[in-house]
């Protein structure tokens, strides 16, 4: 590539990276409570009916969803009839038994978040006064962490993928000869990468039967569950979808083999679109059809998929369809030469989409060390970096030196993308970092008569909260002519109605008031209203954020 070329695509890159990160954040991929009922550790002076969780999200329909209600004993005080709301998917909700007695009590939940994947978690709470020296139950909320299976899967998978896309690139685009032994090779590997493919897609189906169910494999063929798992609304629709393109794609590869055409793109149009439709597919069993905005995210994944496919493939295609006959490396150096340019391409596509899904995945700079996805997600970067160091290498060796050996630098690189694969497969389903806590939010505003006001909330959480508000007037003396004061609460994510209440006098110029009047994570927005002694009235709004429990 000329120098002229690599600056035009290095402005645009730095561009596009400028514009992801001014993107708004505010998105989740697996569903997250935002709201519960009763809250966690809140303690109530009888007990409820009803038991309620909200996500931010909508909950699939299954019986893989799960509410039960147990005492400090374990023993069950639900009535064994948990399902969604049939007026409000993002809530599940369970009822309870009479003449529940006083203590503690846990809400212990399990459901099927919208992208397929399962959470689960534990909500405590207390039915009367607590005992002295008892402390508050710490709330649990996870998601499935991948087991060895579930990587080897996904990594089959992708690197099925990669397999099938490099051989088809490399014999459509890169390979100018007709060798017999390179066309044999080619006919191994693609029918390797299909049984792959289809292998991978195929077990898929027990293998979500077993993560729902929390049951072993013998278990997982169970034809209840499985009946069970492809009734769910994404993951069936995908998974059939998924086995009829895989079915499909072989027939009609076993007709493109045939034609002893792998240069043809006439004869591997169909198998190539069919392939396609596979990758999108993929896209939509993933973590960014969980996203509120899900059509942009799919196609970010899509491309993502696609792109490191094309770059895998294509290195490993090199690899494994040529040999070194006689000590002639040229054709492999030419293979490279050709192919660095897609390689960079694919590399800012992966650049791109990854900075772009990232900023919904990843809420702050601390998820990247705090989370098993945000170390998992490093992990890769840094072997992203290290692999397209590696390439650039391979780029100036093939312009270099044409008649010498690959190295073992090559091998390393295709090593590195597998490794990569593997990280992918563990991202899959592992959790995404949930919205972190806040701390306690605090802004002052001029007013329009003069005044400063100063808002501040603490500990700025779901639950029991202090609001305390400071007023001074334009020489910075406490205002105390104030008759009344009042704020109310308004959810900015969904219409949950509003909250008024009044704020009293703790000191001149201080005022304050406590309550639970933030019921869930997410944007928020207090109306401040005064009317001083005089009747004169003031009004403002603080907006603020309410992050994790």
């Amino acid at each position: 590539m000329s120098v002229k070329v690599m600056r035009r695509l290095g402005t645009w890159l730095l561009l596009a990276c400028v514009l992801i990160i001014l993107i708004p954040k505010s998105a989740s991929a697996h569903a997250y409570v935002v709201k519960s009922n009763p809250m966690e550790n809140e303690t109530l002076k009888r007990a409820p009916s009803v038991v309620k969780i909200e996500f931010d999200e909508d909950i699939q329909v299954s019986r893989f969803n799960t509410l039960y209600v147990r005492d400090t004993s374990g023993k069950r005080v639900d009535l064994k009839d948990a399902h969604i709301d049939k007026k409000n998917k993002k809530l599940l909700e369970a009822g309870l038994k009479e003449n529940l007695k006083n203590g503690l009590y846990s809400i212990q939940w399990k459901a099927i978040s919208a992208d397929g994947h399962p959470i689960q978690g534990v909500i405590p709470f207390r039915i009367g006064l607590a005992e002295a020296g008892t402390d508050d139950v710490q709330v649990e909320e996870m998601g499935y962490v991948p087991q060895i299976d579930m990587i080897m899967e996904r990594g089959i998978l992708y690197a099925s993928f990669s397999l099938f896309l490099g051989v088809l690139f490399f014999n459509l685009i890169m390979y100018k000869g007709n060798a017999t032994s390179v066309r044999s090779r080619s006919k191994n590997i693609i029918w390797i990468s299909l049984f792959g493919i289809f292998i991978s897609l195929l077990f898929n189906l027990p293998l979500q039967a077993k993560i729902n169910a929390d049951v072993s494999w013998l278990e997982a063929f169970n034809p209840l569950l499985l009946k069970e798992t492809l009734q769910l609304s994404v993951f069936g629709y995908v998974w059939i979808t998924q086995m009829v393109l895989i079915s499909t794609l072989i027939i009609v590869t076993y007709f493109a083999v045939k034609h002893e055409k792998f240069s043809s793109f006439k004869v591997w149009s169909i198998p190539i679109l069919l392939f396609i439709g596979l990758l999108v597919m993929k896209a939509f069993n993933s973590h960014a059809y969980g996203l509120k905005f899900r059509n942009i995210a799919v196609v970010m994944d899509f491309l993502h998929l696609l792109a490191a496919s094309l770059w895998v493939g294509g290195l490993s295609s090199i690899i494994l369809l040529l040999r070194k006959e006689d000590n002639k490396w040229h054709m492999y150096w030419d293979m490279i030469k050709r192919f660095s340019p897609w390689a960079t391409g694919a590399v800012i596509v992966i650049l791109i989409t990854g900075l772009f899904n990232s900023t919904f995945f990843i809420p702050t700079i601390h998820s990247l060390f705090d989370t098993k996805y945000g170390l998992a997600l490093l992990t890769k970067i840094l072997l992203f970096i290290f692999m397209g160091i590696l390439g650039i290498i391979h780029y100036v060796k093939g312009r270099m030196r044409a008649q010498q050996g690959l190295g073992a630098t090559v091998k390393v690189e295709f090593v590195i993308g597998i490794i990569i694969f593997v990280i992918v497969a563990f991202m899959t389903n592992v959790q995404t970092p949930p919205m972190p806590p806040t701390g306690p939010f605090t802004e002052s505003k001029q007013l329009d008569n003069g005044y400063e006001l100063t808002l501040n909330v603490s500990p700025n959480k779901v639950g029991q909260n202090k609001f305390h508000i400071t007023l001074k007037d334009e020489k910075g003396q406490p205002v105390t002519d104030m008759e009344q004061m009042i704020l109310t609460t308004q959810s900015l994510d969904m219409n949950m109605g509003k909250g008024s209440f009044k704020v009293s006098v703790v000191s001149p110029g201080e005022y304050e008031a406590e309550g639970m009047y933030i019921n869930m994570t997410g944007n928020w927005n207090i109306h401040v209203h005064g009317l001083t002694k005089s009747l004169d009235s003031f009004d403002t709004d603080f907006k603020f954020i309410v992050g994790g429990r």
